[in-house]
């Protein structure tokens, strides 16, 4: 076995079974270190940019810092659970959602990441694209409709070689894509800063306000609420392997809630003065065509590494879900990717994709936390959670509670805000739509798990709470 495959087979090793106390490597500042490299993305200067066309700097930094600290501040919590029990996200979920729930959980993550990977590779293919066109290439390389889709699929299968050759080939090329977008970011600033000054920037107007300002304030809130619930998923995955509960929870904090805004900040304030939302508009634009020509490259490099990144991490979660599986079967569950890259609908849709991921894991958001610290109280059986047929079985693997919720949550969500067609009712002007969910499913999983369906489980919680890192110890015994 080559030193890659067996670093691959550790790795999933390491995700399906819970992780002993010398496994668990990461400090605080490691955890903020590997969480920003991966916050940081063209996801954030997305979201920036679509905040900055529709409000301006003032308002762009406050609705950027409050939607996207309120909601992981929301969601952070269950990272407790995760470097409690040293388990994984979708083992972890078990306990709310019930084991074919959670396997179905996964499956909307899955979505969630091809959707991810789509963004990143397409942007890449625009930067490609605008990098044919200073070159003089043929109008097919140089044309957003023929261009565009064919260098973001040559770029994921670049993508999908390294991911398969495994985490120490990773390991390697992250060294060079997360300094470009750090570099990126670096430049932006730089140019911003220089060029235009804080004083001009705060006196621009947004392109694309809508008619009604505080539509406007909700819509730039909304957006960024979604991005910051977008995280839940990704909790488990490093705080598993956290030194303390107590890092787990401020490094994810910290890292998702806090210092990742700055990429959405400049994306923010870069959108006002260039009057794009689109990343591959701006380097040219602010900063001429050699320094555009460079930050084209670094940010395709930066983009590429995010794609990496979120293919192997999903490729390691089904093989979590499904260890019997192959590694090249669950990484070809990455394959549906190049569907997305044929065209730029989904691309230029990309505000309506992070508002429904709003939607989903602000419900799924709610019921985890309900469920781990409300009901169960933070007593949860680690062997149950690897017994498919234990307690956490519930209804054919399903938990009704976690339904009913779903639904409640849903309803709360789209009566107030349709992020497929941006239509919303007067209250989302004032309170937005992802939050309520949250505490509308909530609220809701917590009622119907204590006074409606009432498990044995959920009552048996409350009597005994077993030390959760000697049951885990003990589980990887027995195995």
């Amino acid at each position: 076995m080559s030193k890659d495959q067996s670093s691959i087979s550790k790795d999933v090793a390491f995700g399906f079974l819970p992780a002993k106390k010398n496994d668990r490597v990461f400090g605080l500042w490691d955890l903020i270190l590997i969480q920003v490299g991966i916050g940081v993305s063209c996801f954030c200067l997305l979201v920036g940019g679509y905040t900055g066309m529709i409000v301006s700097a003032k308002e762009a930094i406050a609705t950027i810092l409050f939607g996207n600290a309120i909601p992981v501040l929301l969601i952070v919590p269950i990272a407790i659970y995760f470097a409690r029990y040293g388990i994984d996200t979708f083992i972890g979920f078990r306990s709310s959602l019930g084991y074919l729930g959670s396997n179905i959980f996964y499956f909307i993550f899955m979505i969630l990441t091809i959707g991810y990977m789509s963004i990143a590779l397409f942007m890449s293919g625009q930067a490609v694209v605008k990098i044919a066109s200073l070159l003089s290439f043929p109008e097919f390389f140089t044309t957003r409709s023929t261009g565009a889709p064919f260098f973001s699929i040559v770029l994921f299968a670049f993508a999908f070689l390294v991911t398969f050759k495994g985490p120490l080939v990773i390991r390697k090329f992250n060294l060079i894509g997360v300094p470009a977008i750090l570099l990126v970011m670096f430049g932006l600033i730089s140019i911003l800063l220089l060029g235009q000054g804080l004083d001009q920037i705060f006196a621009l107007r947004p392109a694309e306000p809508y008619e009604d300002h505080s539509r406007s304030i909700a819509t730039a809130l909304e957006l960024n609420i979604g991005i910051g619930f977008s995280w839940l998923p990704y909790f488990g995955q490093y705080s598993r392997l956290a030194k303390s509960e107590k890092s787990a929870f401020n490094a994810g904090f910290l890292s998702y809630g806090v210092f990742v805004n700055v990429a959405a900040i400049l994306g923010a304030l870069t959108a006002l003065v260039v009057a794009s939302l689109d990343p591959t508009d701006w380097m040219i634009a602010i900063g001429g065509t050699w320094v555009g020509l460079i930050g084209l490259i670094l940010l395709t490099l930066g983009n590429l590494t995010a794609t990496i990144f979120l293919m192997y991490s999903q490729a390691i979660s089904f093989k979590t879900v499904f260890p019997k599986k192959r590694w090249i079967f669950a990484l070809a569950t990455a394959i549906p990717t190049v569907l997305l890259l044929l065209s730029p609908g989904f691309y230029d849709a990309f505000n309506s994709f992070i508002t429904v991921i709003s939607y989903i894991m602000a419900v799924v958001g709610g019921i985890v936390i309900s469920d781990f610290f409300f009901v169960k109280k933070q007593r949860v059986s680690i062997r149950d959670l690897y017994d498919t047929k234990g307690s956490y079985y519930y209804w054919r693997g399903i938990n009704p509670s976690a339904i009913t919720s779903f639904i409640v949550g849903t309803i709360a969500y789209w009566g107030l805000y349709n992020p497929l067609l941006d239509t919303a009712s007067g209250m989302f002007h004032y309170m937005t739509a992802g939050i309520p969910a949250y505490f509308a499913a909530g609220i809701c999983y917590y009622v119907s798990a204590k006074y409606v369906f009432s498990y044995r489980v959920d009552k048996d919680a409350a009597k005994s709470r077993p030390t959760a890192s000697k049951e885990a110890i003990q589980y990887e015994d027995t195995i």
